[in-house]
This record gives C-alpha cells, structure tokens and sequence, in this order.
C-alpha cells in the first residue's frame, strides 16, 4: 500500500499546486483508478486555476470518464470545516511540540 500511495505524491517546493504537478497527477490518478464508460469515476477538486482552466486536464479527463467538480475558490472554510476547524490546529499543536 505505501508504494501505491507514493505514486500519487508529488513534491511542489511553493506548497501550491502548479499547472504541471497537478497535470502529472491526473495522469497517474488516470493510471492506477482505471475508469471507463462503465465505471466512470468523480474527481473533487479546489477552484484554483491549475484544475479549472487546463485544456490538458479537460481533455483528459473527458476521454478517460473522469467526471470533475470544482469546489468554489475560497470556499474551503464552508466546505471542509473539519480540515479548517480541527485538524489545522491540531497539525499546529504538534508541530510546535
């Protein structure tokens, strides 16, 4: 499980996702999940630019039965309140210690 799970990570030195981490991704996601018109699959993202304006992406994900919702920009407060709310302050406590 640790190696397939390492084929997923990717390192970004800014902490952001780029243009071309994120395309490199999807094309591994596209690899190991497999989906077809007959078990097509759906792919949450954030509404930040390298997910939502990348013809890549978009082509590649039409071809493959990938299906993609973009979650609204600044929205992740409302939408993961339980990222935001506590599990970012308890990543902060145990950094500290």
């Amino acid at each position: 499980m640790e190696h397939r799970r390492s084929q997923f990570r990717l390192d970004v030195v800014s902490g952001w996702i780029q243009t071309g981490v994120f395309t490199k991704w999807l094309d591994r996601f596209v690899h190991f999940v497999k989906p077809s018109a007959d078990d097509p699959v759906l792919l949450i993202v954030g509404g930040h630019y390298p997910h939502t304006k990348n013809l890549y992406v978009m082509d590649k994900v039409r071809e493959n039965s990938v299906a993609i919702v973009s979650l609204p920009s600044h929205s992740k407060h409302k939408m993961q309140p339980l990222n935001v709310g506590f599990m970012k302050p308890l990543k902060t406590l145990c950094t500290r210690t």
